[in-house]
Order: structure tokens, then sequence, then C-alpha cells
């Protein structure tokens, strides 16, 4: 018996990470054309499949069984053959319905607006609606209203949901709509799980308002789906169980602070103590501008800063590192969405005095100009970190007290 994900492009999907903790090692990834699925159906050994974009119809219309509530929002995207007939599901609004729950989003008697009009969008909608929302509103570019026409709501949307692919790895950070200017907003969910915080997210969190990524959804759709395929009964625990191993495995630990703090000598050592890759952004940027402080000297430091930005924007679409950035890199502002998207962001600190200067060209000066240094930056350090360690030159002890933290702010 076979099982699996069906879909066109699959190559970084979880779902094979999800269905084997829960003991099913049977789970392959099927990547297919339109012009292949009538034959993929048709095989005898499948027992069960997840599907995702963009055969969601196509697998309701291949199903001889459909559960009513698949049939009510009009996809399917769990299958299983019983009696040598497809049985067709709808686990995606469970996995949406348990989001809100987890993120502490409360939708009954608000004004929701979802982003995208695709299959995943039927569902939200049918879930909302089913949760007591008061109003649900299709944003898209199919018909109105339309994305440039969003800001009509901005005084009274009160969740927002992105339904669509837009700022998913690797074309991130894009977004379609800005809600900065929002002033109702109680909750916003992006269905995007890589990177785990979109610009949409990230802007959420800049407002202090409940958000959540896809990763729950993903997770709590693929445990009911388990239920059919396996006929055992999972719930929450092992939904929370497999989120936080999925997160301690993909969430980015990034390290900024002053030039000298010992930000590389502590990501080679979390790096070792976590068994992790990692990466010093300035190593990095060596191999291709050369030597920093003569890049500098030469072609000043504005162009060492876009080069820096593009390292840093490769490094944070990656996940599951630990990455020792630049001294400078937050007087970029766009470097926040590059490290944050997947990443964790702690400033280490210590004492003026105590930082090492070798071999920097922007810390000559002395301490006079240290102080200074220290002064335009403290503030740009504190707006990116989520944690701030003084680093007392004790590895062991900044390692622990890092690791600790990172673990109680995996969910």
């Amino acid at each position: 018996m076979k099982f699996g994900l069906l879909g066109r492009i699959l190559s970084h999907s979880y779902s094979p990470r999800i269905h084997g903790a829960l003991g099913n090692d049977n789970y392959e990834l099927f990547e297919r054309e339109p012009g292949e699925l009538r034959d993929f159906f048709n095989d005898p050994d499948l027992q069960g499949i997840n599907i995702t974009i963009p055969y969601k119809i196509n697998a309701l219309e291949a199903c001889a069984v459909v559960d009513p509530r698949a049939e009510r929002i009009g996809c399917v995207n769990t299958m299983v053959r019983r009696d040598g007939r497809w049985h067709g599901y709808n686990t995606d609004y469970d996995g949406f319905v348990f989001t809100l729950q987890h993120a502490g989003i409360n939708v009954k008697d608000k004004e929701c607006i979802i982003l995208g009009d695709g299959a995943s969008s039927k569902t939200v909608h049918i879930a909302l609606d089913d949760l007591g929302a008061r109003s649900i509103i299709h944003v898209s570019r199919h018909e109105p209203p339309f994305y440039d026409d969003i800001d009509q709501f901005k005084d009274t949307a009160q969740i927002i949901i992105n339904c669509t692919p837009v700022g998913m790895y690797p074309n991130s950070p894009q977004t379609l709509i800005d809600i900065t200017n929002f002033t109702a907003l109680t909750g916003v969910v992006d269905l995007i799980y890589n990177p785990r915080r979109t610009v949409l997210l990230l802007q959420a969190e800049m407002m202090d308002i409940p958000y959540s990524d896809g990763l729950p959804f993903l997770v709590a759709q693929g445990v009911e789906a388990a239920k059919h395929f396996q006929g055992e009964s999972f719930g929450s625990t092992e939904i929370e169980r497999i989120l936080r191993d999925i997160r301690h495995e993909k969430e980015n630990i990034i390290l900024i602070g002053m030039p000298g703090v010992g930000k590389t000598t502590m990501g080679r050592a979390l790096g070792k103590a976590l068994n992790r890759k990692w990466f010093d952004a300035d190593k990095e940027l060596i191999k291709e501008i050369g030597n920093i402080s003569d890049y500098i000297t030469t072609h000043g430091e504005e162009a060492f800063r876009k080069e820096e930005t593009k390292m840093l924007a490769k490094l944070g679409q990656q996940t599951g590192l630990v990455i020792s950035t630049g001294g400078g890199c937050v007087t970029v502002p766009q470097n926040f969405t590059h490290l944050r998207q997947n990443g964790r962001i702690y400033q280490l600190t210590q004492p003026v005095e105590r930082l090492s200067t070798e071999g920097r060209v922007l810390s000559q000066g002395g301490i006079d100009r240290l102080r200074e240094l220290e002064s335009v930056r403290t503030p740009m350090y504190e707006a990116f970190a989520q944690c701030i360690i003084k680093h007392r030159r004790n590895i062991p002890e900044t390692v622990k007290r890092i690791i600790e933290d990172f673990e109680a702010h995996l969910l």
C-alpha cells in the first residue's frame, strides 16, 4: 500500500515528516502533470492521498464517495480507497479551525477578509461561516474588490487570511497588501508556512496583533488525514508535538550586536551544541568580495551594505541555521525582514571596553569611536532583537541561555 501527497511542485513539502511522525513510513511525494492524473488515480497500490495545489478539484471529481463537508466546500484534499473506490474528505477545514484556536484568534461576529479565490479560500470561507463570522469578503485579482481596493476596509476589517501563494519561498519577501494602516485588526493568518513569517505576518507582529503562519494548518490537516489513512485516533497532543519538533528543526537562530562582541565565537558554539549548520555572514561575504575592510576602503560603506543585504537575503531564506551577522547589518532596515522571516534574533551585549577592534575598519578610532557606534546602533539592535543576552565571555553560559529562550518560544 502506498500513501502520499499529490501536487505539481512538492520538493519543499513537510508532509512526509508529519506522517512519518505518526508512524506512516510509506508516505511519498507524487509530482504529476495534469495529463497524468487519470493513470495516477487508477493505481491500485495507492491507499491514501493528500492533495495540494492545483489538484483539489480534480480530486473531488475522481471520488466515488464525497464527505458532505467536502462536497459543501467544493474540493477534496484527502482521498482514501475503500472497497476499490475513492472516498474524499476535506481535512483543510480541520487544519484552519485548529490554526485559529492555536493563535487565539476569535472570528465570531468579525469582519473577515480573505485574500484569494482558490480552493483553500473556499475551505476558509466555509469554516469562517460555521464559526459565526459577521461578514466574509474575498479580495482577488479576478473580480472586485481587487487588491488595490483593500484600503476601503482599513477601518473595518478585523481578520485577514491570506490564501494565496504570494510571499512563499523562494519569492520572499513579497506581499499583496500593506496592513500597517489598518485600525481594527484582531487577527492575521497566512497559510504560507515557508517562510514562517511573511511580510504580512511581520507587519502583524510589529502591530502586536495575534497571527499565525500556515504550519499549524498543515500539521493539523495532516494529523486529521492520518486518521483516515491509518484508522487510528490522533488529537491535539500529536499536533502540538509535531509542530514543536518542526519549529525546533526549522527556526533559525540569528546573532546580532556590536563589532567584536563575540557573534562569531557564539555562533560556532551554538552550531556545535545544536548540531546545526553555522554561517558567519562576513565570512560568506569574504568569499564573494574579498577582504571586507579593503572593500569598504575602496568602494565605500554603502556599496558594502548592498552586498551584505544580498547575503543576508540568501541566508535568511534558509532554515535550521545559526547565523552570525556583521555588526552594522541593523543599519539597513530591510535586513530585519530577511533575518526575522525564518529566525529568532538575539542581540549579544558587552561593555564597550571589552569589544575587539582588530581588523575592523569601521571600529577604528579607539573607545570614543566605539561609544559613538554603540550610541547610534543600540536602538537599531533593540528594534531587531526578540531577546537581548548579556554575553560575559562565558560561552557555555551564553549557549545555555540562548537555547533555553529559543525552546521557550518555538510555538
